[in-house]
This record gives C-alpha cells, sequence and structure tokens, in this order.
C-alpha cells in the first residue's frame, strides 16, 4: 500500500498569518492535533501542532535561559509569545511522495515522533496522513498471503520462512494435518522460534499452527 491509498484528501491549513488562538480554535473544532500552513500560493511552508503551543505565555509559562533565570532565548519567546502561527509553526516540514509505502511513512513517524506527514505530488500537497489513518489499514488488513489446498499452504508457509527470514530449506519442514500446520527443524534462537509461528499465521488458509522447531545454537 503506498501513502496515496492512505491519505486524506480533505486537508484543512492555515495561513502563516492567521493567529495563534484561530489555528487551537479550529484544531479543537475540527477534533485534529495539528494544521499544516500555506502561503498564499498555496505552497506548503510549516506544519502547526499541538506540541508547538504547549509553552504559551497565555498558559502562565514562564521560559527559562537554563541558568536559573528567568528569561528566554530569542527563539523561545517568540514561539512563546508572538500571536502569529508563521512565528510558532515547525518548520522544515517532514513530508513524504504519495508513491512512498505506507510502512516508510509509519517508520518516518516513528523515527520523527509526529503524528501526522503532508503528502506531495511534486510541489503540490495533495493530502496528509496522520497515526490514525495508519492504525486504520492495520486494522482493515488480513493475513498477507492466501493459499488454497493442503500443499499450497504448506509451500506458502516454507517460502515465508525462508525468503523472509532467511531459514535453512534442509533445516526445516512443514506438514499439514486436520488444517493444522505444524513447524519442524531446528532453529538458531528463541526468537527465530517465534517469528516462524508468526509467519505462519501470517498465511490465510493456514489453520493452527504447532510450532514444534527446537533451538539449536551455533
Amino acid at each position: 500500500m503506498l501513502a496515496r491509498d492512505a491519505m486524506n484528501r480533505k486537508v484543512l491549513s492555515i495561513s502563516p498569518d492567521h493567529s495563534v488562538s484561530h489555528a487551537a480554535r479550529t484544531m479543537l473544532e475540527a477534533g485534529i492535533s495539528g494544521l499544516p500552513v500555506c502561503d498564499d500560493q498555496g505552497r506548503l511552508i510549516g506544519i502547526l501542532s499541538e506540541g508547538d503551543l504547549l509553552r504559551r505565555a497565555e498558559l502562565g509559562l514562564v521560559a527559562w535561559d537554563g541558568t536559573g533565570r528567568a528569561g528566554a532565548k530569542p527563539e523561545a519567546f517568540i514561539k512563546g509569545h508572538s500571536w502569529r502561527v508563521g512565528d510558532v509553526m515547525t518548520q522544515p516540514v517532514v513530508t513524504v511522495d504519495e508513491d512512498v509505502p505506507l510502512g516508510r511513512v509509519a517508520e518516518l513517524m516513528a523515527a520523527k515522533r509526529i503524528k501526522r506527514i503532508p503528502v506531495m505530488r511534486g510541489e503540490e500537497m495533495v493530502g496528509i496522513i496522520t497515526r490514525r489513518d495508519v492504525l486504520r489499514t492495520i486494522a482493515a488488513s488480513g493475513p498477507d498471503v492466501i493459499a488454497v489446498g493442503n500443499e499450497a499452504v504448506r509451500r506458502a508457509v516454507l517460502s515465508r520462512l525462508c525468503s523472509d527470514l532467511g531459514l535453512d530449506r534442509g533445516a526445516i519442514d512443514v506438514t499439514i494435518e486436520n488444517g493444522n500446520v505444524s513447524l519442524w527443524g531446528v532453529v538458531e534462537s528463541e526468537v527465530l522460534r517465534e517469528a516462524a509461528r508468526v509467519a505462519a499465521e501470517t498465511i490465510s488458509g493456514a489453520g493452527g499452527v504447532r510450532n514444534r522447531l527446537r533451538i539449536v545454537a551455533n
């Protein structure tokens, strides 16, 4: 699945000249936690999130300069006191192309600790993906491979074990009995043993999985 398949195409955005209070009201009314910021030509120039608003002067917070004295670095003072979205927003923005795999989007969210990523077609923003969109995709997903018949299931499981986990074909075997899959042979660790079970469970058509793999360290 690609970014364009999971993104929300109806994107609310805001101008850098809008007020911070207007942005906060917009997020509350729309039930969202962040807004892309676009200039007069519709170009994405930043993003405003809840995190950008947590150290505001309106909350009665006092900025500190790191020495124990009240005060703030100029950048922190601007973020805490300016009423303009353009002064408070985060930039540069982490974006992805619409043809990027969804897995890569999820990796970026985890690595950058962000909740939303604008989706681009060239320089045009065509959508946005949030963590909720990723969760929705996971909730709607099923087994990776559909196999019909005992021999098809057996071959599909063996293929998954060897190609995805790199297990030695000569060290493992798969049997099917009454619709249940049994894994036989040896692996090098408990982690590989459990990964083999998970791999077998991703094959649609496989019933229960009996993990009879033994651990033999090198």
